[in-house]
């Protein structure tokens, strides 16, 4: 379980997230939406702790993010992978060594990615064959990178998974592709994702449950039905934008 109390970063002067409580249960689908510039990614990057808060807490099973020392820090990072919202490979490693990554050192210095069985089991999962292990980034389309990217944050078997905007810079077949692999790999590896999203059909799609930030705090939480159905006019207003006009003179 993942435990957020009264999470508090300014950025800039201005407050992200301005005392924000959640509490993520394992095995659950989570969605984290919002408009942009509301705090969804920098959220993230606190648990992971990427970021220190200005105030308040995050507890991965019991253990304290913000004053976790270097130990500390390892065995909790040790139960989460990442999925960055570039997909961030690295440019002068092939997809499989890329993958290989995600897995302990010493495991990577003794196996070589392309015989890895754990890294060949990963590519599996995210429906490419084993030939793309070979290839360079610079050789897979957006689509493909993306799912590279998340075979690297699954290869370890973690029990958290963050998505940050994992349908980022696709079209809509690659980006519903991916959504596709992210609901199924959930059933399949039983980790409980987070996912940040700015898009509602894709919230929708893969939460079991969604929370909406605004304003830096936590707006509405609740299945997707809940959001649906709620009559609060923030909610309201992001699930349903309005078109603005402009007027013409004749």
């Amino acid at each position: 379980m993942i435990e957020i109390r009264d999470l508090r970063k300014v950025l800039n002067g201005k407050a992200v997230l301005d005392g924000v409580d959640l509490d993520i249960h394992e095995g659950m689908s989570l969605v984290i939406m919002g408009p942009s510039g509301t705090g969804k990614s920098v959220l993230l990057k606190h648990i992971v702790g990427l970021f220190d808060p200005d105030r308040g807490e995050i507890l991965v099973e019991g253990m304290s993010v913000p004053r976790a020392g270097g130990k500390e820090i390892k065995e909790i990072r040790s139960k989460i992978s990442y999925v960055f919202q570039n997909a961030a490979l690295f440019d002068s490693l092939t997809a499989g060594q890329n993958i290989q990554l995600g897995l302990p050192e010493e495991h990577c210095r003794r196996v070589p990615a392309l015989d890895d069985p754990l890294v060949r089991e990963a590519i599996e999962h995210v429906n490419l064959g084993h030939e793309v292990l070979r290839l360079m980034p610079a050789e897979l389309s957006g689509g493909m990178q993306k799912r590279v990217a998340i075979a690297r944050a699954i290869v370890g078997k973690q029990k958290y998974i963050l998505y940050d905007e994992p349908t980022t810079g696709l079209d809509p077949v690659n980006a519903n592709v991916i959504n596709r692999l992210i609901a199924r790999l959930q059933g399949e590896i039983g980790a409980t994702s987070i996912i940040v999203t700015h898009d509602v059909e894709s919230a929708f799609y893969l939460g079991d449950r969604i929370v909406l930030l605004a304003n830096g705090r936590v707006q509405a939480s609740g299945s997707p039905d809940e959001l649906r159905e709620s009559r609060d006019p923030i909610v309201q207003d992001f699930l349903h934008p309005k078109l603005e006009t402009e007027e013409f003179d004749g």
